[in-house]
């Protein structure tokens, strides 16, 4: 793969690593996002004490530290070893293993793992297909990842990224070539979250968590979050 591509080389930049966490999560509303991201997780994934788990792009730990937690053991891969070098100086849990990686070409065998998991990282690598079919090759039951669906506000993101002359690119998915491809990989979707109707970034702008809370809840139960909501988490399994 072409090492030169966003992918690898904007989080191998030390400060951008160092900065990730308060980007992405600082403040009341990224806490309150990080939050719900993880019951989404755990409110549909069994009891994972015991397990055996790959988090791939796992970056500086958001969803490794509470599989940690939660008593599983991870391995947590990523392309860039100064995100990895965040997450290590934040536990010294025994359960947790780093590894540098590439998303296209895993170092484990077939089966290696309980549950394989992906987040926010499928829109951005090189050659999605591979990625989620190195992601089900290593998974020998459930996998675990979010993608943004080709609709509602999405559909601008193109636009937004040519307004914002922005390096990186903003990939989109139909929900149907996802099932697709999980399918040739011999996996089926038992579960999808919506994720949020309205766009995480116009909440940062707003900082109030009581409004995103209030505002989504509305959105859900009039239908409109399953209809255009972003990102959207899928929830497989193995059936061969």
């Amino acid at each position: 793969m072409e090492k030169n591509h966003y992918s690898y080389t904007v989080y191998a930049d030390p400060k951008i690593a160092e900065g990730f966490d308060a980007d992405r999560f600082g403040g009341s509303i990224g806490e309150l996002i990080k939050q719900i991201q993880e019951q989404i997780v755990f409110s549909t994934l069994p009891n994972v004490n015991g397990w055996n788990v790959l988090d791939l792009g796992a970056g500086t730990g958001r969803i490794t530290l509470p599989l940690l937690q939660a008593g599983a053991s991870v391995s947590a891969c990523d392309a860039s070893q100064q995100m990895l070098d965040v997450l290590r100086q934040k536990t010294d849990n025994p359960k947790l293993q780093v590894f540098v990686a590439d998303a296209h070409q895993l170092q484990f065998a077939d089966k290696s793992f309980d549950c394989a998991m992906t987040f926010r990282m499928l829109l951005h690598v090189i050659d999605w297909k591979k990625a989620l079919g190195e992601l089900c090759r290593v998974s020998r039951d459930w996998l675990v990842f979010d993608f943004p669906p080709r609709h509602g506000f999405l559909l601008l993101a193109p636009l937004r990224h040519w307004l914002t002359r922005t390096s990186q690119s903003y990939r989109t998915f139909s929900v149907d070539e996802v099932k697709s491809e999980l399918k040739k990989n011999g996996f089926e979707i038992v579960k999808t979250d919506p994720g949020f109707f309205l766009p995480l970034a116009i909440y940062r702008v707003l900082r109030s968590p009581a409004l995103l809370r209030g505002s989504e809840k509305i959105f859900s139960a009039i239908g409109f979050t399953r209809l255009a909501g972003s990102p959207m988490t899928v929830f497989a399994r193995r059936v061969k």
